[in-house]
């Protein structure tokens, strides 16, 4: 017999529905309880990335404070502030979870940037981008073009990836560093002389034994910061790929000749203020506005030239910049500063011609010098001998210097 003829009609569909809604109702009552446990870690979690990036900026601030000359610092705060009101945002989002863990990593990446900054010998700048040609009108640079160093150091000679991350790093970090191994290499980003800027990584996960042979077989230094000491454990002298020597001969041009023995930043007896009190000289300066603003800027900041080439062994001149420089001399300037030049710096000042170059690369760097567009001859004449002679020049010509930075030179 059936059980259906034994048991009512429907007997069967009055018991699964109460057994359905009691474990219906447990779920959910689960479910809104985790919810509940899941919002309070998001809000916790939020407030803590808040509290973060306030503390992150104060401490950028003071590092800016103490290297204003450091590039892109402002770059880095304004990143900060982006995920500072990300996460003021997820407080009251209906999923505040979605988000949080990337707002986590990102900040990671910020604390490691600067701590990497405050470590590096000869910080230049922080999120730098770089491209692999100079940019002109007709060919804009494109996003595979273009490339960001999270710290350049050792005065653009060293560009530092930084990878803060937990545990394993992922295997794209080779492909980024290979990637800015090969923009540095190009013409436009050569260090003086020629020479590429070297590649480093420092990181705080674990890299796999494959990666760091890649990276090892192309010449890229990797620097393990994790740990409770982090990057104070590590000698930047002692870890990092040394730097390119330093120049030992100054390139003079025609303004850095002038600021030698010109009476306005060479003032007769090392004594500016006396200096000010000569009749001549108020004189002189009432004469026109640009008179005075020249003494004004030289009594708030000294250039004191002589002291900045007491590191170099010797100093040269293109014949044309001498030529130029003695002309006016002789025309405009008075009898103690023509007495200087005879006296002090004649002698020292070596007259340099631009060799023939041998050396292809050598031969190809001098190319792009003289190529240089929107720069006068005169100016060209001064950078193609620094070039050629290995020199650092020394020029107020501040806008053939930005002129010549924006052409890759």
């Amino acid at each position: 017999m059936h059980a259906a003829s034994v048991l009512p009609r429907g007997a069967f569909y009055t018991v699964r529905p109460v057994r359905r809604r009691a474990s219906t109702h447990i779920r959910c009552t689960l479910m809104r309880e985790a919810g509940r446990e899941f919002s309070k870690s998001a809000h916790s979690r939020c407030l803590e990335l808040v509290a973060g990036c306030d503390a992150l900026d104060e401490r950028i601030g003071k590092f800016q404070a103490s290297k204003p000359d450091v590039e892109g610092l402002e770059k880095l705060r304004r990143a900060v502030a982006r995920e500072r009101d990300v996460a003021v945002s997820l407080q009251t989002a209906s999923d505040p979870l979605r988000g949080v863990t990337g707002l986590e990593n990102n900040l990671r990446g910020f604390q490691l940037e600067l701590e990497c900054a405050r470590w590096a010998p000869g910080v230049t700048a922080v999120r730098k981008r770089f491209a692999n040609r100079t940019p002109s009108v007709d060919a804009k640079l494109e996003d595979d073009e273009v490339v960001e160093v999270d710290v350049v150091a050792q005065n653009g000679a060293l560009w530092i990836e930084c990878k803060a991350e937990k545990g394993r790093v992922a295997t794209g970090l080779v492909q980024q560093a290979l990637e800015l191994q090969r923009v540095a290499g190009a013409p436009c980003n050569l260090r003086p002389y020629g020479v590429a800027p070297r590649v480093c990584v420092f990181l705080t996960g674990k890299l796999g034994e494959t990666e760091a042979k890649l990276l090892e077989d192309a010449g890229i230094t990797t620097l393990g910061v994790g740990g409770a000491h982090g990057s104070t454990s590590l000698d930047p002298r002692s870890v990092l790929p040394p730097p390119p020597p330093s120049p030992t001969t100054a390139n003079l041009d025609v303004t850095a000749l002038f600021a030698l023995v010109s009476e306005v930043s060479a003032a007769a007896g090392g004594s500016f203020m006396a200096f000010l009190d000569d009749p001549a000289v108020r004189e002189w300066a009432a004469k026109k506005h640009q008179h005075a603003a020249c003494l004004n800027a030289e009594l708030e900041d000294p250039l004191n030239l002589e002291r900045q080439l007491r590191g170099f062994d010797r100093f040269v001149a293109h014949p044309s910049v001498l030529k130029r420089f003695e002309k006016i001399l002789a025309a405009m300037g008075g009898p103690r500063e023509r007495r200087r030049w005879e006296e002090e710096w004649r002698g020292r000042v070596e007259v340099l011609s631009v060799p023939e170059d041998r050396d292809e690369r050598a031969a190809a760097r001098r190319a792009r010098v003289r190529g240089l567009e929107r720069i006068t001859k005169p100016q060209l004449d001064v950078f193609e001998l620094g070039e050629s002679a290995t020199a650092k020049t020394f020029t107020a010509n501040g806008r053939a210097v930005l002129s010549a930075a924006e052409q890759g030179v």
